[in-house]
């Protein structure tokens, strides 16, 4: 039996900030990797688990007004570079740079790739959108931050959330689940 992190916050805001975007994300949100409410004060869960190749694979679920919504992913280290697959099946991949700045763990994506019909479509840079992560401890407050934004090249920010969570790790009863790709 392995461990799981489990964290337990609120995102100050959280979602959709275009409404050119939403029809996009209506889709995205089918596969678990985005959707088009927007909100503040939303409850969330985040669920951590590493697989055996060392890959973590995470399950965050948002408690909107009318809605949850449940966003999936999977972090690998690929030639030097964080490689985040997100939703399940991992159809939509992004390079990540991942550094820490005083304190903090910042990620910015890179080049970005989408699996259409079987096969991947490199993502040109003109309409690559790009994310920006923070995640830092505040240790006055002694919880996690995050701060997630996506920027479209022409539209700008259309989509993020930022908030706190307590986190802790314990036994996993559920090693199985989350598995991106069943």
């Amino acid at each position: 039996m392995g461990s799981v992190g489990i964290g337990v916050g609120e995102f100050t805001e959280a979602g959709c900030q275009s409404a050119v975007m939403r029809p996009a994300l209506w889709v995205a949100a089918r596969f678990g990797i985005a959707f088009p409410e927007h909100g503040v004060s939303i409850p969330f869960t985040i669920e951590n688990r590493a697989d055996a190749d060392g890959a973590i694979r995470a399950t965050r679920t948002l408690r909107f007004a009318r809605r949850e919504r449940v966003m999936v992913d999977r972090v690998r280290v690929h030639r030097g570079l964080a490689v985040d697959a997100l939703g399940s099946g991992g159809r939509l991949e992004a390079a990540l740079h991942v550094s820490a700045r005083e304190g903090a763990l910042v990620a910015r994506s890179g080049a970005v790739r989408v699996r259409l019909a079987g096969v991947w479509w490199r993502v040109p840079r003109v309409v690559r959108p790009r994310v920006a992560l923070v995640e830092r401890w505040d240790e006055s407050a002694q919880r996690q931050h995050v701060d997630v934004r996506v920027i479209m090249p022409g539209v700008g920010l259309v989509y993020g959330y930022h908030g706190w969570f307590d986190y802790r790790v314990q036994s996993d009863s559920h090693p199985g689940r989350a598995r991106l790709g069943e």
